[in-house]
């Protein structure tokens, strides 16, 4: 019950994120544009804090938002993969420390019981760090991803071209437009 109030509380923390600011809606209803209204009619990006909050609430959600797909996919599955993995290895620890601690002190498996156990906390500790890597990489990449959304539309102003001369061998332009 306690997950579900979390998993809601943070939903609903995501979508309060995503929604516009009430200036911005106050200047909107008096007819006015915002002051990021130029931009926005230039450059339609992505807000990199959202696309980052999206990415940790679901694994790639902050890569779909960013229009990456296969990222998405690729994000979700090392995700859910790793989170999988180390469930499993802790069910398993947990296991083998009950059979540990069920066994007297001078059975003869005793010490294979322990280095068993060990085996599996160090496996589940393993997938543990890999998961929360694999979401951090996550997080930064949507976050990037969100940053540099137009930067292909913004280069399209500046050009280079090199190109051969007969003259002079080789002959670089430089352009930019405005």
């Amino acid at each position: 019950m306690k997950s579900l109030k979390n998993s809601v509380c943070l939903f609903f923390f995501i979508f309060l994120l995503t929604l516009p600011s009430s200036a911005a809606k106050q200047e909107i209803s008096k007819g006015l544009a915002p002051a990021d209204s130029i931009k926005s009619a230039v450059f339609k990006g992505k807000s990199p804090l959202g696309a980052l909050w999206r990415s940790v609430a679901f694994p790639g959600w902050g890569q779909l938002y960013n229009k990456k797909y296969f990222k998405a996919g690729l994000a979700f599955g090392a995700e859910v993969t790793f989170l999988t993995l180390m469930a499993i290895e802790w069910k398993r620890t947990d296991d083998q420390k009950r059979i540990f601690d069920s066994l007297p002190l001078n059975h003869p498996d005793k010490q294979y019981e322990y280095n068993l156990y060990k085996y599996y906390r160090d496996q589940r500790s393993l997938y543990l760090w890999s998961s929360l890597a694999t979401i951090f990489i996550s997080m930064f990449d949507a976050y990037v991803d969100a940053q540099l959304y137009d930067f292909d539309k913004e280069m399209e102003n500046i050009g280079f071209k090199i190109y051969p001369d007969k003259e002079k061998g080789l002959s670089f332009k430089l352009s930019f437009n405005f």
